[in-house]
């Protein structure tokens, strides 16, 4: 019986909440692999501490390593393979995960790596562990004589017909740690984001049936390590099909499975006859907690340009009929696109403090800097402005190892505004919101530092004035967490 590894490398930065969640993707696709009969078992560097050791224990009689990378996992990842070919060379090193799935060729001809699983990858890892030869694989690419073959993309994968998640394959010791249980009950987005991973990889909008939902709820609540924790469905818009959702609901109160949940939402959902203030009052009492919502900008120039079809408007209509119902409205919003001007980042930011007076419980996400994500018009940009991104997985690795975030927004020539761009979202943290929640950030400094900072934070929000952000810099260079 062949034997696969499924591992998720470390970040290059750490963070608090990989700690209390789970990887997500190497779950679904150790449950697929066990489900088909496949020898499968999870490592996951960042939440296991020992992941080195543990992968050295168990690599030694290893078919397949199959291997979850982000851009910032890089580094990590290219020291796994390492410590893998020098351990069992016969071993087949797969790459799989958001990177290579945009660097195919780039990711392939590494000589660490022997294929690259792009797109969704259960079905793709099945072939792959019952040695299904690689030329009738789709979806992954591989060296033939040193020349790299691109197979053509798999199909889209229906969830329904995929197993509930095996929490038995997962490391007791990250769920015992676990803040938030995932349940995926769908895949995609029909939405057309320009920005977004699911609109450039046309990954279309699939569901898992109301019943297969409460299953898993079910399930969920009969395991005793997870008794008080909270529960995210981690679907990109659990709100697509109405229907399915009102009946989700329905079968939450009737059947007795009430957990703490939040999950993803459209602004323009509520109260356009999708989301009304009857369906937001069962969300409550089925446990809703917390609504999360892309606003992503408060100008309707930049909204308009990344096709996100919602208005500010519509933002502010769905935190009010959030916190009418006592649910936590959360906002996630980003700067630094190719295009935006200082004055529709300043409308991001009235459009921040206006949400921020109506309740200390309004959560705001950012603005984190844009990213660019090969495959888009808005990359094409970036790229037409002089940008160009690395041209191998050995120079992205030095790209993530040397700077504290992958991509630098001093790197980026489209971005004018720099300083606003790299200090917003801090003033956004320690400004916009209460002193008590300012003061209360993970951030760790001395007291007296940390107010200092605060205030000052505080009295550029009170006057929007974020030109020469001197404590910002030092505060970035001295506390590399901010």
């Amino acid at each position: 019986m062949t034997k696969t590894l499924l591992i998720n490398p470390p970040f290059n930065i750490t963070k608090e909440n990989y700690d209390s969640s789970v990887s997500v993707g190497l779950l679904s696709i150790a449950t697929y692999l066990n489900s088909r009969g496949i020898s499968v078992e999870m490592i996951d560097g960042a939440r296991q501490k020992n992941y080195l050791d543990l992968i050295k224990e168990k690599i030694g009689d290893c078919n397949y390593a199959g291997i979850s990378v982000m851009t910032t996992q890089i580094p990590a990842a290219l020291k796994v393979s390492q410590l893998i070919r020098e351990i069992n060379p016969a071993c087949k090193i797969i790459w799989g995960g958001p990177h290579p799935t945009f660097f195919i060729r780039q990711t392939i001809i590494h000589p660490l790596v022997d294929i690259v699983c792009y797109g969704e990858g259960e079905l793709t890892m099945l072939d792959i562990a019952r040695s299904i030869p690689l030329d009738e694989t789709k979806g992954i690419a591989f060296k033939r004589e040193g020349r790299p073959i691109i197979n053509p993309p798999r199909e889209l994968h229906d969830p329904a017909k995929m197993p509930l998640f095996n929490w038995d394959l997962a490391a007791k010791e990250i769920l015992r740690k676990l803040y938030l249980i995932p349940s995926l009950t769908s895949r995609g987005c029909p939405h057309l984001c320009t920005f977004c991973i699911n609109a450039i990889s046309k990954n279309s909008w699939r569901p898992r049936t109301v019943e297969q939902i409460l299953a898993d709820l079910q399930a969920i609540k009969e395991r005793e390590y997870f008794k008080g924790k909270k529960l995210r469905f981690w679907d990109e818009n659990f709100f697509v099909d109405i229907n399915r959702a009102k009946a989700t609901i329905d079968g939450i109160l009737e059947r007795d499975l009430v957990i703490p949940w939040e999950t993803t939402v459209r602004a323009d959902y509520l109260g356009e006859g999708r989301i009304d203030d009857e369906f937001l009052e069962k969300l409550k009492q089925s446990g809703c907690y917390l609504l999360s919502f892309g606003a992503e900008s408060g100008s309707p120039r930049i909204l308009e340009k990344i096709k996100k079809g919602i208005t500010p408007d519509q933002v502010i209509n769905s935190a009010k009929m959030c916190l009418k119902h006592s649910i936590i409205p959360q906002y996630s919003f980003m700067v630094g696109l190719p295009g935006e001007k200082k004055e529709d980042m300043m409308m991001t930011v009235d459009l921040i403090d206006k949400l921020a007076k109506l309740s200390d419980k309004v959560q705001i996400l950012g603005p984190q800097a844009f990213r660019p994500y090969p495959g888009s018009p808005l990359y094409e940009e970036c790229v037409a402005s002089g940008w160009q991104a690395p041209k191998s997985v050995g120079e992205w690795a030095e790209l993530v190892d040397n700077q504290l975030n992958y991509l630098a927004v001093k790197n980026f020539p489209w971005v004018k505004e720099k300083d606003l761009v790299d200090s917003l979202e801090a003033y956004v943290r320690f400004g916009a919101h209460s002193f008590k929640s300012a003061m209360g950030s993970s951030i760790r400094a001395p007291f007296v530092l940390k107010f200092g900072f605060v205030m000052l934070c505080k009295l550029r929000w009170i006057f929007k004035f974020f030109a020469w952000p001197v404590e910002f810099k030092l505060a970035k260079r001295f506390v590399t967490s901010l």
